[in-house]
């Protein structure tokens, strides 16, 4: 691959979809079909996104925020309504068979496997339709089974097995002709504590390959702080923040909490001249104060009460997305017409916001 190359590059990338409104009733039914009001969605708007060769990136927001849209363009399943897209190279919508080979898409809620087909067989399906040669299946196979262990059920139909061997199998199945951009979306949906785990180390253990490029999707912050490096938030259809995880808590405007635990007698409100108090239980108390104050009020703190042990953590991770998706919050964004090719803009035309499909 040309190393000047960009795995995916999306530029002022945007879809629009229009739906037509239904009034109650039949009456309101034969208008509708007759010619009603057309309603605009904007699920992705303008959005710019680079992601190079190798890299592990979360790709989060709130339900309808335009994640799921974005990556189905990405992938070819959607046609932008305008903007330009490109991943390693290719034009995405056309779906060329060199392009489809060198990707793969695997989503929460559906499932991909035969239900009646062991993952045995189902893996030899796949290397059939993506004419992997004999000998590197193998290996990718042998490597595969051991990372998502699941060794020994590759006999047992998929309907027999739980959604978390399921999933492992699907994730298997993803990475079998080795491709070289991955989109996930929501991997541990609906799964339990061991499962997801075990799907984290898997996505962990093919992104320390570095040859791999892929982005997931997740509300599980656990799938986004263990596994990736970068996270972009979009909210509205608009991207919100991109940039490294670790620079998420340094974000100006976020507080720090301090955990204090007393050895002695202390007082509520003075306490409260302090910071504001999150919790408080016996001889314990955790304080929310501003980010830049942490250092001199920690000071002030072991000076004027008698602290026993005291610690300062950054606000959780789950608190500074919830306080991006605020900050990006605003009135749904406008369209000046239809730009998506199903029908131009109609007289009493509304729009709104949303994820689409």
């Amino acid at each position: 691959m040309d190393a000047a190359l960009k795995a995916i590059e999306a530029y002022h990338l945007s879809k629009t979809y229009w739906f037509t409104e239904k009034e109650k009733g039949l009456s309101g039914s034969l208008r509708s079909l007759l010619g009603g009001r057309k309603v605009f969605v904007e699920a992705v708007r303008r959005i710019d996104l680079r992601v190079e060769v190798g890299e592990v990136m979360g790709f989060i927001g709130p339900n309808g925020a335009g994640k799921t849209t974005t990556l189905k363009m990405l992938a070819g399943i959607l046609h932008p309504s305008s903007g330009e897209v490109r991943v390693l190279g290719y034009l995405p919508q056309r779906r060329e068979k060199d392009f489809l080979r060198r990707i793969s898409l695997v989503a929460g809620q559906r499932n991909r496997l035969f239900w009646d087909l062991p993952a045995e067989e189902y893996f030899e399906f796949c290397r059939v339709v993506y004419e992997i040669p004999a000998s590197p299946y193998r290996e990718n196979l042998k490597r595969l089974i051991e990372m998502a262990e699941i060794g020994e059920i590759m006999k047992v139909p998929q309907r027999k097995l739980s959604a978390g061997q399921r999933k492992r199998c699907e994730l298997a199945a993803a990475f079998l002709h080795d491709p070289e951009v991955i989109f996930l979306d929501e991997p541990t949906n609906a799964l339990d504590l061991i499962n997801a785990r075990k799907v984290r180390e898997f996505i962990q253990e093919k992104g320390r390959e570095g040859r791999h490029t892929i982005l997931l999707t997740s509300h599980n912050m656990a799938d986004i702080e263990q596994v990736c490096e970068r996270i972009t938030i979009i909210n509205r259809g608009e991207i919100a923040y991109d940039g490294n995880l670790r620079d998420l808590p340094g974000r100006r405007g976020l507080k720090k909490q301090i955990r204090i635990l007393f050895g002695g007698p202390w007082e509520m409100d003075e306490l409260k001249r302090y910071g504001r108090i999150l919790h408080a239980s016996g001889q314990e108390v955790s304080l929310e104060v501003e980010s830049q104050q942490a250092a001199p009020l920690t000071a002030h703190l072991l000076a004027r009460f008698p602290v026993k042990d005291l610690s300062i953590t950054e606000m959780p991770l789950e608190r500074i997305i919830e306080s991006i998706y605020l900050e990006s919050a605003g009135p749904a964004p406008k369209t000046d017409g239809a730009s998506d090719s199903a029908a131009p803009e109609g007289e009493g035309t509304t729009r709104g916001n949303a994820e689409g499909v």
